[in-house]
């Protein structure tokens, strides 16, 4: 089922009687000094338009799911938009796709080749050197729990900017094991995230110049309009 909404366990909302959707826990400069914008027009659909801040654009995109026996599995989709706005002469268009493979043992589930998702860019129609990519990686403590940890980077327009995904949640202990969002970040410092819980949400830290903004908020799309395969509607 593809997760729209995560809920905080009751155990930490006390005697709340309405139940707050867990939100994803920003490093403490970013919280601090971010912009918030919120996407409009990204909901559970196959196409439709969006805007956020001074961007807009719209998007399409497919989810499929080849099973041999019910037990080989291959994800796979593609994803396309199309956004304008700041720093972008006439209009930026992405041609996406992400697959993964698995083996589904009833009991377990083991990946024989984790989640990748890549994207291609034109200008206004034309081929222009940019690309985004995101991959799953397991290491560490984390790979050993099966937390879906990714990392990427998006280069545009001479920005460069590295993409981690974020497990934690705000005010909790608790850490996901499917990202809830992500940041991006240059030489090591946050310069923006995407909260993916619910509506998506951009944020921005404050005073970064137009080329690095524009170059944020197409990444931000690019996952804002993503279907995640491990959130995957197949799997219902």
């Amino acid at each position: 089922m593809r997760i729209l909404q995560l809920l905080i366990p009751v155990a930490l909302l006390g005697a709340c009687s309405i139940v707050e959707p867990a939100r994803m826990r920003l490093p403490s400069d970013l919280a601090e000094t971010s912009v918030r914008q919120p996407f409009a027009g990204i909901g559970g659909g196959t196409r439709g338009r969006f805007e956020v801040g001074a961007y807009h654009g719209s998007f399409t995109r497919s989810e499929r799911r080849l099973a041999v026996f019910d037990v080989f599995l291959k994800n796979h989709g593609h994803t396309s938009f199309v956004v304008s706005g700041p720093a972008i002469g006439s209009t930026i268009e992405a041609a996406c796709k992400v697959s993964e493979k698995r083996i589904d043992l009833g009991i377990a589930e083991f990946e024989t080749r984790p989640m990748a998702y890549r994207c291609d860019f034109t200008a206004d129609g034309r081929p222009f050197p940019a690309r985004f990519e995101l991959q799953e990686v397991r290491r560490g403590l984390g790979g050993a729990l099966s937390r879906r940890e990714r990392h990427g980077e998006i280069a545009l327009g001479g920005e460069t900017v590295q993409i981690r995904s974020i497990h934690r949640l705000d005010g909790s202990p608790i850490e996901m094991a499917n990202p809830i969002g992500y940041v991006f970040e240059q030489e090591g410092e946050p310069v923006g995230a995407v909260e993916l819980n619910g509506a998506p949400v951009l944020f921005l830290a404050d005073g970064r110049d137009s080329g690095l903004a524009r170059t944020i908020t197409v990444a931000a799309t690019s996952l804002a309009v993503f279907w995640d395969p491990a959130n995957s509607a197949l799997d219902d």
